[in-house]
């Protein structure tokens, strides 16, 4: 198959050899390539007012094997960096250079997300988790370590806490949660179909549902209190890197307010379990705690 460097200024180049249905489809590429890049083949068909057979026909007569070809062809296309791996960083760069890149793109990612945080969001999701009586997190992807993640933190104030990625078992403990449980659900994109089925079915069960994800998303829609956060990759292309970090610091904020309002018991409960892991921890290199006195 043809693999051209760019594939829109080769539609561009095709444009006069397709036919007119194809050439439909054509056009829209052209004009809103990234707004086709998100969408779905019946989606585009519709907004070009052609069969998902003639997107088909257009995606192989500009040398695709298919619609995912095509699509892959566009999002190399469209990308900055090295497509599917970092925005950030270029295919030559040497390793000090992509751990500086790397380093301030996620610096710069916090201190965007800490400007734009919804503080009222966030103080009305604190109330929920520390009057919950159980929480559930979930997430698929990369999204499914930030759930485990909030799970160990709420777990730590002797919070009954569980992460789980498996959709059958999410919706057996959600039906365990009570009437007093909270779900915690993560995505990068809000548009993970797996994970805003499961929050409706939290809401439809009557539990307040909690989603850290992108604003004005499928799963922000049917959230009780949404933790809004624009992504900072495109998930088309990359692979979430700073994006997930925003998420863990978000995750450290909740925890952190959560502990807060619980007061004396949760910090009471966190030094019992800071001394039953000390034993697990080896004596060596361990820090001095300030100046011996002689």
């Amino acid at each position: 198959m043809l693999q051209p460097v760019n594939i829109l200024d080769h539609i561009r180049g095709r444009l006069p050899e397709l036919k007119r249905s194809e050439a439909q489809v054509a056009e829209m590429v052209l004009v809103e390539p990234q707004k086709v890049l998100g969408q779905s083949i019946t989606v585009l068909a519709q907004a070009a007012g052609v069969s998902e057979a003639t997107v088909v026909r257009f995606c192989r007569s500009i040398g695709c094997a298919g619609f995912p070809d095509f699509k892959l062809r566009l999002a190399e296309g469209q990308a900055r960096g090295t497509p599917f791996v970092s925005q950030d960083v270029a295919p030559d760069d040497e390793t000090p250079t992509v751990a500086r890149k790397i380093f301030s793109s996620a610096a710069a990612a916090l201190n965007d997300a800490a400007g734009a945080l919804d503080m009222a969001a966030v103080s009305r999701a604190v109330e929920l988790l520390a009057d919950a009586s159980s929480i559930l997190c979930i997430g698929t992807g990369a999204s499914a370590v930030v759930a485990e993640d909030a799970a160990h933190k709420f777990m730590r104030f002797g919070m009954t806490a569980q992460a789980s990625a498996d959709p059958m078992m999410v919706r057996m403990l959600a039906v365990n949660l009570g009437a007093r449980g909270v779900l915690l659900a993560i995505s990068n994109t809000g548009r993970t179909v797996m994970v805003t089925e499961l929050a409706q079915m939290a809401r439809d069960l009557g539990i307040p549902v909690i989603a850290i994800t992108a604003p004005d998303s499928p799963l922000a829609t049917v959230s009780s209190v949404a933790i809004g956060h624009t992504p900072v990759e495109d998930a088309e292309i990359y692979t979430p890197m700073a994006s997930r970090l925003v998420h863990l610091a978000i995750i450290d904020v909740l925890s952190t307010g959560v502990a807060l309002k619980l007061g004396a018991e949760a910090r009471h409960h966190l030094a019992k379990v800071k001394a039953v892991l000390s034993g697990t921890r080896s004596s060596h290199g361990k820090p001095a705690r300030g100046r011996q006195r002689a």
